[in-house]
């Protein structure tokens, strides 16, 4: 394999099965009833999937390495206003959760919908619009 790829399980009707899908081909997909099946058929979906682009001109996207050394430390300083902080403060005290934990949940959130954004084409899903005052808005489009 040359791209990253993600492995799931699926069903459809009363049938279980695994899928393997590339990261970065697009519809480049493999299934089976195993891992490993699916993993196989999508190293092969991705050979044919090169050969066609090269045969029909179509750009092959580069190849990202992931290296040992890592690059984010998961820690950052952030500022915002004493209201703010005030508010969040009271929030993740009435969850049971310190601040830190409510604003790594706020994030993972926020790219949750913005992966929904980027990745749906159905006008029906709920969007993220950022207003001239950067205040978030989550509603219906």
């Amino acid at each position: 394999m040359k791209y990253e790829f993600e492995v799931y399980q699926m069903k459809v009707e009363d049938h279980l099965f695994w899928v393997a899908k590339s990261k970065i081909l697009e519809g480049c997909v493999g299934q089976g009833e195993t891992t490993v099946e699916a993993v196989n058929e999508l190293e092969g979906n991705e050979f044919e999937w090169l050969e066609t682009a090269k045969q029909c001109g179509i750009p092959i996207p580069d190849m990202h390495v992931r290296t040992d050394s890592p690059q984010y430390s998961g820690k950052i300083s952030l500022r915002f206003s004493p209201f703010v902080h005030e508010q969040a403060s009271g929030l993740a005290k009435k969850q049971g959760i310190n601040l830190n934990q409510y604003i790594n949940d706020a994030i993972v959130y926020y790219n949750s919908m913005l992966n929904e954004r980027n990745t749906s084409n159905s006008k029906s899903t709920k969007s993220i619009d950022k207003t001239s005052n950067s205040i978030i808005q989550f509603g219906q489009s």
